[in-house]
């Protein structure tokens, strides 16, 4: 039995020699691309945390809002009821 073992590849380089520099070039594109695209994931991210945060923020001031207004409603009438301690002070 006879086996014929298959010719040896001839690298592209020997035939092209820019192929090299190309395939270099593609793999750096690549590369490029793939951090390029990590990094606008990194900042899709930021930009998610800080528009919750933002949201965050807006929901505490909505809250203190609410707080100072009613802080505002208590103070109203505790002047109110002084107002009226005094006038009937002031009948006696």
């Amino acid at each position: 039995m006879n086996i014929k073992l298959a010719p040896e590849p001839v690298q592209d380089t020997v035939q092209n020699p820019d192929a090299d520099e190309e395939r270099h070039l593609a793999e750096e594109a690549r590369r490029k691309a793939e951090e390029a695209q990590k990094e606008a994931e990194e900042a899709r991210q930021r930009v998610e945390e800080a528009q919750k945060r933002a949201e965050r923020a807006a929901q505490k001031m909505e809250d203190a809002m609410k707080r100072a207004k009613l802080a505002q409603e208590q103070l109203k009438k505790a002047q109110a009821e002084a107002e009226k301690l005094k006038n009937q002070n002031k009948k006696t």
